[in-house]
């Protein structure tokens, strides 16, 4: 019985042990998901919005911004912002629970549906909302 109990343990260890360490796969991007969360993350994304003081005017599904929107779309919500030299590059836009980016070379704006509202999303809004602040 004692080894039963060993081999067990040891193949929960290994488990936990590889999910720990397989979290860089998160930089290659996520699946397109039809189950986003839409409502909830555009509530979290009022909400950091109105928190960092920036102005809008809103109705039941889209907020509207000096540079841009945030509309709750079928897959997720569809954030558009326009500005000069946004501080982002095309892999910023392929990270897990970013999907359909889209950057013009120029950076003159940028599209992308967010499907998850995590640290990466929220460093994604940090960053615009901060450089468009600072013009």
């Amino acid at each position: 019985m004692g080894s039963k109990n060993s081999k067990s343990r040891d193949f929960d260890h290994l488990i936990e042990q590889n999910s720990t360490e397989l979290t860089f796969l998160s930089a290659y991007g996520g699946l397109a998901s039809d189950t986003a969360d839409s409502v909830g993350i555009f509530a979290a994304i009022k909400r950091f919005l109105n928190a960092g003081g920036v102005e809008f005017s809103e109705t039941k599904d889209k907020l509207e911004l000096d540079f841009g929107y945030v509309k709750i779309v079928k897959n997720g919500v569809k954030v558009h912002i326009k500005g000069r030299s946004l501080p982002i590059v095309a892999s910023d836009l392929t990270q897990a629970g970013f999907v359909d980016g889209k950057l013009p070379v120029r950076k003159g704006s940028c599209t992308v549906t967010l499907q998850d509202w995590d640290i990466e999303q929220r460093r994604f809004i940090e960053r615009l909302v901060e450089h468009l602040n600072l013009r």
